[in-house]
């Protein structure tokens, strides 16, 4: 997340110099960033005591190992990558 959200960052301040109102659009950029580290946090923390409390390696897998090894990486990266970019026009849309 360090690495998305450092590029997100930097995506939205080179998209801000061509704005009439760059200071909105870094703000947004720094925004952005700063929930996916915070977010990634407190999700590391909510599955850590899961873990910690339920006693077992992977309390929260709904699959087997071979759908986790192999499809469900793909998957992942694809959902991912969707819900960014959903995100990125969402944010920008609110901007104008």
């Amino acid at each position: 997340m360090v690495v998305v959200g450092s590029v997100a960052g930097w995506y939205f301040d080179r998209r801000a110099d061509r704005r009439a109102n760059p200071a909105s659009i870094k703000q947004m950029g720094i925004l952005l960033a700063c929930g996916m580290l915070v977010g990634e946090g407190l999700i590391g923390v909510l599955i850590a005591s899961l873990v910690a409390f339920s006693g077992q390696d992977f309390p929260l897998s709904l699959v087997s190992d071979s759908f986790a090894d192999h499809e469900a990486v793909g998957i992942g990266t694809v959902a991912f990558a969707v819900i960014i970019l959903l995100m990125y026009r969402w944010g920008f849309r609110l901007r104008k």
